[in-house]
């Protein structure tokens, strides 16, 4: 009898020996974007424990992006670390991507020498408590430029596929949603407008790291977030990256301004399927379920029901990546 979990599968061409998925979590391993003998031993940990696809990160795309615990991807001289923690999964089994984000209004000026943080409007945050300064359209080119520049680097330096994190209310979620892009231009109004600046990055990184090369976006299911996008606005969003050539969609859940729990104990486990489901339904691409997803019961119930084509495990492989 087979085996749903352990069913091999292909993203773009890249397959991947199992449904496993370990996504993105930021490990604080990191020293001033210097990727350490720390993490690479913990990631390779996790890669003998037999999950199929890891992703590393977030990775930075410019100076503004995240804070020195990040890892980063935003200059060439983090390529050789970032090849080291490539080799490093790669050598004990599983595939390797890193993720590529940008923070937005969730960076704290403490991390930007007392900068403030940018973002497509001026929209105080609640997680920092800090107000960021909204971004001029030269700025808008030259992040998104920057987002192409370092999935680049994540190619060069020897990982199957890149992600970018599309979510969790970060910089191109914060584009996306109207409770914080007030703008009237081009980036800025109608749902179109707003989503451009997302398939904008997407449309870079394909330049950048070309078409056979596995382009992996994590996106909400649902915002959470009064006055925030749905899950039907989202399934649309997901059609939207699957024509500028994304490869692959990670579904998560909520902002993290969001009251809704997300991913503490109390919250039934698997209860976010229906999300997965909505966007695999939308798209022909392998979809990714997240949050909650604790054993390998759980995730045989989900992809053998046809809410996803993959498993997010977390905090359950930091926990025993066997």
């Amino acid at each position: 009898m087979k085996d749903l979990l352990f069913e091999p599968i292909k993203i773009h061409g890249l397959e991947l020996k199992n449904r496993i998925f370990m996504p993105a979590m930021h490990m604080n391993m990191a020293s001033n974007h210097e990727v350490t003998d720390q993490l690479v031993d913990f990631y390779a940990e996790r890669s003998r424990g037999g999950a199929g696809f890891i992703a590393v990160g977030y990775a930075t795309v410019d100076e503004m992006s995240g804070n020195p615990a990040n890892i980063g991807a935003h200059k060439d001289e983090f390529i050789p670390g970032l090849a080291r923690l490539a080799e490093a999964i790669r050598s004990n089994g599983a595939r390797a991507s890193a993720q590529i984000n940008h923070a937005g209004r969730y960076n704290f000026s403490f991390f930007l020498d007392g900068k403030p943080s940018v973002a497509p409007s001026a929209v105080a945050s609640r997680m920092t408590k800090e107000m960021p300064r909204e971004l001029d359209l030269e700025e808008i080119k030259q992040i998104i430029q920057d987002f192409g520049q370092a999935a680049r680097r994540v190619r060069k330096a020897g990982y199957d596929a890149v992600e970018v994190l599309s979510g969790t209310g970060y910089l191109i979620s914060q584009f996306l949603s109207e409770v914080t892009n007030k703008r009237t231009d081009e980036y800025g109004g109608s749902f179109d407008n707003r989503m451009r600046f997302g398939l904008d990055v997407m449309r870079a990184i394909k330049k950048e790291t070309g078409d056979d090369f596995p382009l992996v976006v994590r996106i909400n299911g649902n915002e959470y977030m009064p006055g925030g996008l749905g899950r039907k606005e989202l399934q649309q969003y997901a059609k939207k990256l699957v024509e500028v050539g994304v490869n692959a969609i990670c579904v998560n859940v909520g902002w993290h301004e969001a009251r809704v729990p997300q991913i503490v104990a109390e919250v039934p486990r698997g209860v976010f399927a229906y999300l997965s489901r909505g966007i695999k339904e939308a798209v022909d691409i392998p979809v990714i379920a997240s949050h909650r997803i604790n054993d390998p019961d759980l995730a045989r119930e989900m992809i053998g029901d046809g809410m996803c084509d993959m498993v997010a495990m977390g905090r359950p492989l930091i926990a025993d990546p066997y």
